[in-house]
């Protein structure tokens, strides 16, 4: 007969919290449906951002590294403008006269990860 593996405070902690860790990472990382859509409101202008999918989401951050394998801040930047900030098209020359640039990266990359 196979002896019973005991289970200590220490043990059960630990599993209580390798769950909630879990429960948490699933909700970060549930992707949205390709074509959903958020408008945000940065500066007194709306923006409105639409989820290129999952596949489309891995290639982004792809194409954002730089030569080296490190993530490169510009090349993020171009490609969210480019493939999930649709309205107003937005580019480095848009923000040269507009402010909120970080704050609309920000919400950017938030929305590609989340859906939401």
């Amino acid at each position: 007969m196979a002896k019973k593996k005991k289970i200590n405070h220490g043990t059960k902690q630990s599993n209580r919290a390798a769950f909630h860790y879990l429960q948490y990472k699933l909700e970060v990382h549930k992707m949205a449906k390709i074509g959903t859509k958020k408008t945000i409101t940065v500066e007194g202008i709306e923006y409105t951002l639409q989820h290129p999918g999952s596949r489309e989401r891995m290639r982004i951050q792809d194409r954002a590294q730089s030569e080296t394998g490190n993530p490169s801040s510009e090349k993020l930047a171009e490609e969210l403008f480019k493939n999930v900030v649709v309205e107003p098209q937005v580019s480095f020359e848009y923000f040269d006269e507009h402010d909120g640039m970080e704050e609309v990266i920000t919400e950017s990359m938030k929305f590609l990860r989340s859906g939401k």
